[in-house]
């Protein structure tokens, strides 16, 4: 039964990579990740499989369609529910296309890390919006441009860009500590935007729910948008994991990936103990499990962090 499990699980990890649903990962680093369970036995091998074939794994569309929708959500969505109420839906699709371009046009979108860090995630979301024609290069900015750029163009907008939240620390961290430099003036990022009249945003594709609720009940004056939710059924040792048939299955599992993520000298859970199996493409979380993204020379990694803090 274990082999024929594997075997069926070899087939659909084929499957997505030659579709590139798991765009950003190749054959090889998974057979290398494979590699650390060679000397596992059958009943074992299963369950490493079983984890790997219920990543939760956006692909390099799903991470566009994200973009789009949660710049849409973000702007636009009430304004045009509030059109097409009041013209009982007979608004047509040009009108309300405009009504979702002319506020882009007065908004302006930062990465959620500065300019010091420019490998940072964030900015390679920014760097998409513009890239898929979702926003213009002059409204992707560093957040020490900000003051410069609201002297010279009307802004009703700051939308602060980020591809996830795990523990939502480093949001918390920028919306409380960022100081940005206007006039003689040193201002946190929300006092720059009340003195500049702007609603302030915070814009994530993917999202832990408790995370995102304890920061919308934390910073009431940041609009915050979440485009995919992920809950503790996502993860992979909770009580409610969806990865598992059973709790005998789960404490296996975590009997067995505790004990060689301990032998090779890293941590089983991900950042303030969080242990999801989450990949976007080309980037994995370090709230995801470490035994996908960290190595040494007794462990190899299924994928590296594009991170510049790793």
């Amino acid at each position: 039964m274990n082999e024929l499990y594997i075997n069926k699980c070899k087939m659909f990890i084929d499957f997505m990579l030659s579709q590139q649903q798991w765009s950003g990962i190749t054959k090889i680093n998974i057979d290398s990740w494979l590699n650390n369970f060679k000397s596992l036995k059958k009943d074992e091998q299963a369950l490493v499989y079983k984890l790997l074939t219920h990543l939760i794994y956006f692909s390099e569309n799903d991470v566009i369609d994200a973009l789009k929708n949660g710049v849409y959500n973000c702007l636009s969505y009430y304004d045009i529910l509030g059109k097409q109420k009041e013209s009982k839906f007979s608004v047509s699709n040009h009108k309300l296309s405009t009504i979702h371009k002319s506020n882009i046009n007065k908004s302006c979108f930062v990465p959620l890390l500065d300019s010091d860090s420019p490998h940072e995630s964030a900015n390679n979301i920014c760097r998409a919006l513009v890239q898929q024609g979702i926003i213009s290069a002059d409204r992707s900015i560093f957040i020490n441009h900000v003051p410069d750029l609201v002297k010279h163009v009307e802004l009703d907008n700051l939308i602060i860009v980020d591809d996830c939240v795990g523990s939502g620390d480093q949001l918390r961290d920028f919306w409380l500590n960022m100081r940005v430099k206007d006039g003689n003036c040193s201002l946190a990022v929300k006092e720059l935007c009340q003195k500049n009249g702007l609603k302030a945003n915070y814009l994530t594709l993917f999202g832990y729910d408790k995370s995102i609720k304890k920061l919308q009940e934390d910073f009431p004056e940041l609009n915050i948008h979440c485009v995919r939710i992920l809950n503790d059924q996502h993860r992979v040792f909770s009580d409610c994991s969806y990865i598992w048939e059973n709790c005998d299955e789960r404490d296996k599992a975590f009997d067995l990936f505790s004990s060689l993520a301990k032998n090779a000298g890293i941590p089983i859970y991900g950042y303030k103990d969080l242990d999801f199996a989450f990949i976007m493409h080309k980037t994995i979380p370090d709230w995801s499990l470490p035994i996908f993204w960290k190595e040494n020379s007794d462990w190899n990694l299924l994928l590296r962090r594009k991170n510049s803090n790793e």
